[in-house]
């Protein structure tokens, strides 16, 4: 498909109604960026962020992450609290005719225990969501990208909020059948429409991350600014030197903030950009998951062109 952006035509699902003409006769547009997890959804976030400080530069209206934590929280606030994300919604497009919200854990936590699929609330926060968006012309972005790499980038990310444990013991906690994303894909399609649901992959952050921002900006429909080179790298991962040093740190640090500060020193001094890149994941668990999932990814970033 095309995407579902700003300026293209899009004929509304069953069950979604469109919204009225704003008075320039463009029809309101409202893109949601849903995640998944690790899968560039922060750059995007941080770029839009200082983009948007900038007076004039994008054409469209940026809800923050911050605020977004507040809105939609882990989906919590999409049922108990609907009104909050409506309302700012609904004021944002009396700004602009165009508004764009990215929050990553729209979908809900991954990996809840007990549950046997990925994203398990990604059904009931997607009826959720449209509910708030039916008449707002909504749009839904969702990135993927091999599961195996997701799985590897997941686990390091559990490391860097403070565990200790290793590759295999954490993803022993897994289940690996439950590990695919076209149930989620589903559930986004069912609900909205596929037309109005647009799917990337991730693995355009290979040319860059000036090139993975164009990219995406383009697949959303979101106009492209005149100039885009936003440095430095953001979010870089750890170099395999940085992930012995965290796993060995990690027991004696005792709150959030000594936590965050050590992220940040591995960051800066032990990423993939100055070293190589940790690959905690054993070759024949890597080689296991490509045979249970590289066919369902391929289909879905055939999608994603």
């Amino acid at each position: 498909m095309a995407g579902c952006g700003f300026d293209a035509a899009i004929a509304p699902a069953a069950e979604i109604a469109t919204a009225p003409p704003v008075p320039n006769g463009d029809p309101m547009r409202t893109l949601i960026h849903v995640g998944a997890h690790k899968t560039g959804t922060s750059l995007i976030q941080k770029y839009f962020r200082d983009r948007m400080s900038l007076p004039g530069e994008l054409p469209v209206s940026f809800i923050s992450r911050t605020d977004t934590n507040k809105l939609i929280g882990w989906g919590q606030h999409l049922v108990e609290h609907p009104d909050r994300l409506r309302s700012r919604l609904e004021t944002e497009l009396t700004r602009s005719p165009k508004v764009f919200v990215s929050h990553e854990n729209t979908l809900g936590h991954p990996f809840v225990d007990g549950k046997t699929s990925l994203y398990p609330d990604a059904q009931e926060l997607t009826k959720a969501l449209a509910s708030i968006a039916v008449d707002l012309d909504p749009c839904v972005v969702f990135y993927v990208r091999p599961m195996a790499d997701y799985i590897e980038s997941f686990y390091l990310q559990t490391v860097h909020q403070g565990a200790c444990h290793s590759f295999e013991e954490w993803y022993a906690t897994v289940d690996p059948g439950a590990l695919r994303w076209q149930p989620i894909v589903d559930a986004l399609d069912d609900t909205f429409g596929a037309e109005r649901v647009v799917i990337g992959d991730f693995s355009t952050i290979s040319a860059g991350q000036n090139e993975f921002l164009a990219h995406f900006m383009q697949r959303c429909g979101l106009p492209l600014p005149g100039t885009l080179d936003y440095r430095p790298v953001r979010n870089a991962s750890v170099s395999a030197r940085g992930l012995e040093i965290a796993l060995r740190i990690n027991p004696f640090l005792q709150n959030i903030k000594e936590r965050r500060a050590a992220r940040k020193f591995l960051q800066e001094n032990f990423s993939n950009v100055t070293g190589e890149r940790a690959r905690p994941m054993p070759a024949s668990v890597r080689e296991d998951l490509d045979a249970r999932t590289s066919g369902e990814y391929r289909q879905l970033s055939e999608r994603a062109r």
